[in-house]
């Protein structure tokens, strides 16, 4: 497996680990869920960090944060109960068309 794609998925979990806690510890003000996000904020930039050996900032940055967008509207959808209007789901389909253009090299 590519280094960069390793570490693009490591990037991914904790920073969607790390929005959960949050999201939970704004619920429900649970000390420890706040902690957790902290510590997956923290390995998230540890790990981008680690990513940007193999891949360039810029797109390092963009793959990352809009596969993040696209995974946490619908975490937040599903098990959140959180609602997508119609202008956000176009902005989703734009951040999926954006992903496919950017991996054509």
């Amino acid at each position: 497996m590519n280094p960069f794609y390793f570490y693009l998925i490591l990037i991914l979990i904790f920073d969607i680990a790390a929005i959960i806690s949050a999201k939970y510890y704004s619920l429900t003000q649970y000390f420890p869920y706040m902690l957790g996000a902290v510590l997956g904020f923290g390995l998230t930039g540890l790990f981008f960090c680690k990513s940007l050996l193999y891949h360039g900032v810029a797109i390092a940055n963009i793959i990352w944060i809009s596969f993040s967008a696209i995974l946490v509207t619908f975490i937040g959808y599903y098990f959140f109960k959180e609602t997508i209007s119609l202008l956000q789901f176009i902005g989703i389909i734009f951040l999926v068309c954006g992903l496919v253009l950017i991996n054509f090299e």
